[in-house]
């Protein structure tokens, strides 16, 4: 068995609507198995980049995002996966997530059918992304992420002060 784990990165993105809702940033992809999958933007580290810089890096490059609208809260979770066989053989990867929150326009997003990726994307309400995503425990990440993010919005200054 190898060893060698895969190390990548990735935002759970989310953007407040006008009624104050927030909303993530999903995009479609087509998984190793041919699937079309709706996933939050996520890749491999490249060499001497940090789990935090990747995952900025990501988002910019698979949402078209301008980085200078990102704002990186923490890290999430690391999910881990091991001893999993797909089309290419059998993985070892932990995935760094971190909870960023987008200040742009929404229509700034403007993916390209290359990479995995199809073109598509949707921000959606946190229901909305229950019912989309496929595996557990990115579910999982997705509650703790809106957690984080209502959290967040109880503890911000009000626009009146």
């Amino acid at each position: 068995m190898s060893r060698n784990i895969i190390q990548s990165a990735g935002g759970i993105v989310y953007k407040l609507d006008s009624t104050g809702e927030p909303k993530y940033l999903l995009i479609k992809r087509y998984a190793l198995s041919k699937k079309i999958e709706w996933v939050c933007p996520k890749w491999k580290l490249e060499k001497g980049e940090t789990a935090k810089e990747a995952a900025l890096r990501e988002v910019v490059e698979e949402a078209w995002l301008p980085k200078k609208n990102i704002r990186i809260f923490h890290k999430l979770w690391v999910t881990k996966l091991r001893n999993t066989r797909n089309v290419k053989g059998m993985m070892n990867k932990d995935t760094t997530y971190f909870l960023m929150e987008y200040k742009g326009d929404t229509t700034d997003v403007d993916l390209e059918d290359s990479g995995g990726f199809i073109g598509i994307y949707k921000w959606a309400t946190f229901n909305e992304v229950l019912g989309l995503i496929y595996y557990q425990d990115i579910r999982e990440l997705i509650r703790k992420a809106h957690q984080d993010v209502i959290k967040n919005l109880w503890i911000r200054p009000s626009k009146a002060t």
